[in-house]
């Protein structure tokens, strides 16, 4: 399979080079790209050493993508992890690595959970998106812990700029009983500016659970507002506010034990019973810029804060004829400041460099409380260990990076940072990049970075009465690299990208009797990501990316240690595009296809885990969009359009075939 994927994009230049010639006109230089994420300050794409990906608002509205995870699933080095349907948890991993390794970044506030390190990518609408940058490899030298294996960057629309007031609105209902609309208005007056967009989504949801009747329903709610003012030439500034509100129902897990601690037949599957679970999330931020000698010298000072929240509880009817429940609540927070600033400046004499020196301070403190209890045939249990005061902890940071450019093409970056950390081991984490551009349109890139990951609160403090945490955990690192070759053909009509990475992951804290530990020895991922842009004609836009991923974990076992393949990580994954304008470009049809290939899960059964393997799966969407007039756009949409039955996490039963139609609005600039 991998081989006949790498053949297929290695000889795509020469199937399209008929394709290409008939459109022999040069295609429109493209506008200059700034990635954002890639350093502490904006850099050309050309000039970017790490493995990028950039998706804007235009390709999200074209593809008629509703989520974010179903845009990410359009990326290289992503696996995409969903429970159940539009609500479900959904976690994302990059290039092999876990979960929490994925950095996520909404307008500058990470949004991983205090709590386990990772993001919950269902709390994220796309409406009010204007673009997301990932960037792969290590990235703590630029981000700091939980970027081991890459970042997600996303920016949210604003009105800076405008030269008239917009209005936008979209409506929207289909299949699951689903109705989901936004409104957002943004503009500028003088100085001042700013944007608001509000969002809400019903859906009444699958049966996710087999064997069950109660189909898992979601609501959500979600404000994300910008406003700003460039109070003088040299001085900016911005604040952003998120707010996000999901209740998902849900089937509890059974868990439920009898008699001589009988375990119910159904033990480890999900039970046919009800429950539900809200989940909010509360992000704000205000940041002033500084701009001094005619732009070279830029300064930052932010300040964020974060609050997330989550209440559940379920019951279900066991074998035994008890009624079992749980309840259980969190609460976390999140508080950081930085400051940063970067100079810049030129060497004519030496090769027309350009240098930026950046240097930066920040502080972070976090706190997480929670309460569990459970009742059923053994009784009341009640577990609130971090009720109360909960725990806290706190991270100094201080950083630096400098970055070349020649004229020559070459560009160059290093990045270094120190975390103090209060209740475990400080870390250290760097990151190194070179890209090469040529006049023959091939340009080379490459990186290497240490990445660090922190241990959660669970793990450093506990959970139940069952699980003990570990105070003596070590950050989990890994250094990894990577090298690839960019070439653009026919023009400019056609890009493709091959690039191979490897990393080498130490200090993993794994599972240990009932605690965690740091593994003694190190585990390791490689594979390669294969990427490819094609404007073949002028009416017809084309994507698509294919990796292969290697990736090995090892768990404990009688003592020992096994090796095994890495759970919910394919080997194989790929994603294909097509977007063709007709009719004046007044309409749009656009196809999508993404493949999953088999992986590894887990049962957690009475006898304790096992392993599961899960199906290859390939999703088919399209959507048709026609311009009724100047501001009405209305569409039609599938999703699984070929009712692909197939499941990202064991034993939830992904949704089936839906279609659906809406209008969108647009008045403005």
């Amino acid at each position: 399979m991998a081989q006949r994927l790498i053949v297929s994009f290695s000889l795509v230049p020469l199937l399209a080079a008929s394709a290409f010639g008939q459109a022999a006109d040069p295609v429109a230089p493209l506008p200059e790209i700034l990635v954002h994420g890639a350093s502490t300050v904006p850099v050309e794409a050309p000039r970017v050493g790490s493995a990028v990906t950039v998706v804007t608002a235009e390709t999200i509205r074209d593809q008629g993508t509703q989520t974010l995870p179903d845009a990410l699933r359009q990326v290289p080095g992503l696996a995409v992890s969903q429970a159940g349907g539009r609500g479900g948890i959904t976690q994302l991993r990059i290039r092999g690595a876990e979960a929490n390794h994925s950095l996520v970044v909404v307008d500058g506030v990470p949004i991983n959970d205090v709590n386990n390190g990772d993001a919950d990518l269902a709390n994220l609408p796309v409406d009010a998106i204007e673009r997301i940058e990932v960037v792969r490899g290590p990235q703590s030298g630029i981000w700091g812990p939980n970027a081991q294996s890459g970042v997600v960057l996303i920016t949210t629309k604003s009105g800076r700029g405008l030269a008239r007031p917009e209005l936008s609105a979209r409506v929207e209902g289909g299949s699951f009983g689903t109705l989901q609309g936004s409104v957002s208005v943004r503009g500028a007056q003088g100085p001042f500016y700013g944007a608001l967009s509000l969002s809400g989504l019903r859906a009444g949801g699958h049966v996710a659970a087999p064997g069950t009747t109660r189909p898992n329903g979601s609501e959500m709610g979600a404000l994300n507002a910008k406003v700003g003012a460039d109070l003088a030439d040299w001085f900016n500034v911005e604040g952003t506010l998120r707010m996000v509100s999901r209740t998902g129902f849900y089937n509890p897990a059974n868990a439920a034990m009898g008699p001589g601690f009988a375990a119910d037949p159904r033990y480890g599957f999900l039970a046919d019973g009800v429950g539900r679970g809200t989940a909010t999330d509360i992000q704000g931020r205000v940041v002033g810029t500084v701009t001094l000698l005619d732009g070279r010298w830029v300064q930052k000072f932010s300040a964020d804060t974060s609050r997330q929240g989550t209440n559940a509880a379920d019951s279900y009817v066991s074998a035994f004829g008890f009624r079992e429940r749980q309840a259980f609540w969190s609460q976390t927070e999140r508080n950081r400041a930085d400051y940063r600033s970067a100079f810049t400046f030129e060497t004519p004499q030496l090769l027309g460099a350009r240098h930026t020196l950046v240097a930066g301070v920040d502080i972070t403190r976090e706190r997480f409380r929670y309460h569990y209890e459970s009742d059923g045939f053994f009784g009341p249990f009640v577990n609130d260990g971090f009720a109360g005061a909960g725990q806290s902890r706190e991270r100094k940071g201080l950083y630096g990076e400098y970055l070349v450019s020649l004229d020559t093409g070459l560009a160059l970056s290093a990045a270094l940072r120190q975390d103090w950390n209060s209740s475990f081991r400080n870390a250290t984490s760097w990151r190194f990049t070179a890209a090469q551009s040529f006049e023959t349109g091939t340009r080379l890139h490459a990186s290497i970075g240490k990445g660090v990951t922190n241990p959660t609160f669970v793990e450093q403090f506990g959970f139940t009465n069952t699980f003990v945490g570990n105070p003596l955990l070590k950050p989990e690192q890994s250094i990894g690299w990577d090298v690839g070759v960019e070439q653009r053909w026919f023009g400019g009509r056609l890009t493709t990208d091959l690039t191979y990475f490897r990393a080498n992951l130490e200090n993993e804290i794994v599972g240990s009797g009932i605690s965690v530990a740091n593994l003694p020895f190190a585990t390791a991922r490689q594979g390669i990501e294969a990427t490819l842009t094609a404007r073949p004609l002028d009416w017809l836009r084309i994507t698509g990316a294919y990796t292969y991923t290697d990736t090995r974990s090892a768990e404990p076992l009688l003592g020992g240690y096994v090796f095994k393949e890495a759970l919910r990580r394919p080997k194989h994954a790929a994603s294909l595009s097509a977007v063709a304008s007709f009719a004046e470009d007044r309409g749009k049809l656009s196809v999508t296809v993404a493949h999953n290939g088999g992986m590894r899960d887990r049962f957690f059964g009475p006898l304790g885990p096992t392993d599961v393997y899960l199906r290859s799966y390939t999703l088919v969407g399209a959507q048709l969009s026609y311009d009724v007039t100047r501001n009405v756009t209305a569409y039609v949409r599938g999703e699984n359009i070929f009712a692909q039955r197939y499941q990202e996490v064991f034993g939830y039963n992904a949704a089936g075939a839906a279609v659906y139609a809406g209008l969108r609005v647009r008045f403005g600039d």
